[in-house]
């Protein structure tokens, strides 16, 4: 151990944050409740300087993504981050702040479970965010049993977000993909399955895979994802046209990119956008269709989706709005995209961007199955005794209004892993977190907290042109969700009192984020 002097206790005020160097590494030095920490200064998960983000309650949250950190360990609280910040002991001597730093500060492995002869088995149905992260914890809180890890790509588990973030411009986001090395699995004792579950007899506790094997299991989480839903209409199994939603898919439409000039990107919800995005950093020219009046008008309404219609227009994306397709044609190869109102659009490429549907169609006889497809949970994402359901699949009781959503974000996704592995060991833990995602374009981002499928009023502060807001959202004179641009600071304090409290007026908590 090596000490290091780094600033005068005097110097740093409480909740300060400020990054320091001590032989070549950046640390975060802070001061809550009275005592001085030293942590890792970036993200674990996309390398965003903490010091931006917001100390609140001896917690560190990123202000990009919202991951969060207990400031006096380093331990990870809440996705994306899936590793721990170092943490270095720091003590004061003679008003200085002294911090001692290890041999290798960049690298805590927060796994501390030990084979035990333990012959419980759990698996994991889906190794996406929820599946792994369901898997990482059950290590972590010390589960000796079996961890079967069971997932239909022969690749590590990988961040799917990037996809139609960065992979289809050619570019690199700063996002951890893989989201663990393949030494970490071993490491941990995760069994790493490639195959394809065909059924779920829940009350046997066995599944059955597409070559007829079995596997028995103590408990069982389901999370399965969505796929994409089809294009169905004339010409969709034309070559050059896509859906996208595995690494597979990103590398075939990347392939067709690198021969094409035109795209079409069919739906204007956050994928195509995203997509239409990526394929104009590529070079490409794109147009977008879809039959709403504005970009996601459904999801954020009119005016918040034309912001990203300007910022797309400002890049070259052309916009078609209030129709839809009617056919793709070509000879063999996408040329054309016919519209409903006549016009026609030349394409080498389509992706067509329709949301998904939740796969769930493995699992037979649970009157929770809704219409939409998603497994109906209680509050700790337990379909029935040893079956749980996490991610897009899961419509679980939201928390304070008790309303059952289904919610198709990461972040969220990673949240119900962890908690549904927790509850697999015996616990009983609500999902109480308040949601949380981000859309990225052209290296913009916007953040959503909380959720709103209707509302009365969008009252914004800021500027929407530039754009630099905050968006409220209300319903029955209560702020139900907050969409912010350019508010990273005041967004992550947003994610802290909406979840503290669901009955916030809208001046009341503008006063509280300041």
């Amino acid at each position: 151990m090596v000490d290091h002097v780094v600033g005068f206790e005097a110097d740093l005020g409480e909740n300060a944050m400020r990054v320091v160097e001590a032989d070549g590494h950046k640390l975060l030095l802070a001061k809550s409740g009275g005592r001085c920490h030293a942590v890792g200064s970036t993200c674990p998960h996309a390398g965003a300087p903490l010091h931006e983000g917001v100390l609140h309650d001896g917690v560190v949250t990123c202000p990009w993504h919202k991951a969060a950190f207990q400031l006096a360990t380093g331990r990870r609280l809440e996705p994306p981050a899936v590793d721990d910040l170092p943490s270095f002991p720091v003590r004061i001597a003679d008003g200085q702040i002294v911090v001692s730093l290890d041999e290798q500060p960049d690298r805590i492995d927060p796994v501390r479970h030990e084979a035990d002869g333990d012959t419980r088995c759990i698996a994991i149905v889906g190794a996406g965010a929820a599946g792994t992260a369901a898997a990482q914890t059950l290590r972590e809180e010390g589960f000796g049993g079996r961890v079967v890890l069971i997932g239909r790509e022969d690749r590590l588990p990988y961040d799917r977000t990037v996809l139609s973030k960065y992979s289809l411009s050619g570019k690199k986001g700063g996002e951890k993909t893989p989201l663990q090395d393949a030494s970490f699995y071993d490491r941990h004792r995760i069994e790493r399955k490639i195959g394809e579950v065909t059924q779920i007899a829940s009350a046997m506790r066995r599944l059955t895979f597409a070559d007829g094997s079995q596997l028995g299991f103590d408990a069982a989480l389901l999370a399965t994802g969505g796929r994409p839903r089809p294009l169905d209409i004339p010409g969709h199994d034309l070559d050059g046209v896509h859906l996208l939603r595995t690494a597979v898919d990103a590398e075939a439409i990347v392939r067709t990119a690198g021969r094409a000039k035109r795209a079409v990107v069919i739906g204007a919800g956050y994928i195509g956008l995203e997509a239409a995005g990526s394929l104009r950093e590529r070079g490409l020219d794109v147009a977008v269709l879809a039959p709403q009046r504005a970009p996601l008008e459904k999801q954020l309404g009119a005016d918040i989706g034309n912001v990203f219609r300007r910022i797309h227009e400002r890049k070259g994306v052309m916009f078609h709005l209030g129709h839809e397709v009617s056919a793709l044609e070509g000879s063999g190869q996408v040329e054309r995209v016919l519209l409903n109102d006549g016009t026609i659009l030349p394409a080498d490429l389509v992706v067509a961007g329709l949301g998904i549907s939740p796969e769930t169609d493995l699992v037979y006889g649970l009157p929770q199955r809704r219409k939409d497809g998603g497994l109906e949970t209680d509050r700790c994402l337990r379909v029935t005794d040893g079956l749980y359901a996490a991610g897009d699949i899961a419509a679980f009781p939201l928390h304070g209004s008790g309303e059952r959503i289904r919610v198709e974000h990461w972040r969220v996704a990673e949240q119900h892993g962890r908690i549904a592995a927790l509850n697999m060991l015996g616990r009983s833990i609500p999902y109480n977190a308040v949601p949380y995602f981000w859309t990225i374009h052209y290296m913009q981002r916007l953040d959503y907290v909380g959720h709103a499928e209707s509302w009365d009023e969008i009252v914004v502060d800021g500027d929407l042109e530039k754009p630099e807001f905050l968006a409220f959202y209300l319903r029955d004179g209560l702020v139900r969700a907050v969409a912010g641009w350019q508010r990273d600071r005041q967004m992550a304090s947003i994610i802290d009192l909406m979840t503290g409290r669901q009955d916030w007026h809208v001046t009341a908590l503008r006063q509280a984020v300041g």
